[in-house]
């Protein structure tokens, strides 16, 4: 096994131990694959656990997060919706659509050793 394939597998093993848990008690673990997306899909992460989970991440890995952009991949979780009928046509909120944030870009990102992907 090359440096390159250790890297994914520990990035993979690394998710998979410590966040990749049950949605329910009674369900399996989601399967995971390289192309498994954490913003987006079926079991997006919220971001107060995101910031946790990436925090972790940047750190166990020695990734240089500078050019890291949140929003880009949780652009809606820091807005209050209450009353937005109210607002006027040019003050509405409306959803942007996050990018999908991969293992796979974790696992590139880990290998260089800095974000590739903002």
């Amino acid at each position: 096994m090359n440096d390159s394939d250790s890297i994914e597998q520990q990035v993979m093993n690394w998710y998979n131990d410590n966040w990749n848990g049950r949605v329910f008690p009674f369900f399996r673990k989601p399967s995971l694959t390289l192309e498994t997306s954490l913003s987006t899909g079926k079991y997006p992460w919220a971001d107060e656990d995101a910031i946790e989970i990436l925090d972790d991440y940047f750190t166990k890995f020695n990734v240089d997060r500078k050019n890291f952009t949140f929003g880009k991949y949780w652009p809606n979780e820091e807005v209050v919706l209450p009353l937005n009928f109210l607002r006027t046509k040019d003050n509405k909120w409306e959803w942007i659509e996050p990018q999908p944030l991969t293992l796979k870009m974790l696992v590139e990102s880990a290998k260089a050793g800095r974000w590739l992907y903002d």
